[in-house]
């Protein structure tokens, strides 16, 4: 679902914003949307960063032993085939 906002933008923003548009053969609405997007990817990145240096759970990493060598970069793959594997029956 779209939803339309109303913004009023300072002169210079505005020039600015029709300056990039041009040279870019782009809508100003189109390099709005692409800008509200790159800034919203940042702040959800720093975020998340912060984040991760308050998980609890960050403590425990490095401290299981498994025999699996790839288990970090294939968990996925991992619990797509055990959660196959349960559903068919096979255990």
């Amino acid at each position: 679902m779209a939803r339309t906002f109303t913004i009023t933008l300072p002169d210079d923003l505005e020039q600015a914003l029709t300056a990039q548009a041009e040279r870019l053969n782009k809508s100003p609405e189109e390099i709005m949307l692409q800008a509200l997007s790159q800034q919203l990817t940042i702040l959800f990145q720093s975020n998340s960063v912060q984040q991760v240096e308050t998980d609890p759970l960050l403590r425990l990493i490095g401290s299981l032993n498994v025999d699996v060598p790839d288990l970090a970069e294939n968990h996925d793959y991992y619990i797509g085939q055990a959660l196959y594997q349960e559903l068919r029956g096979d255990e």
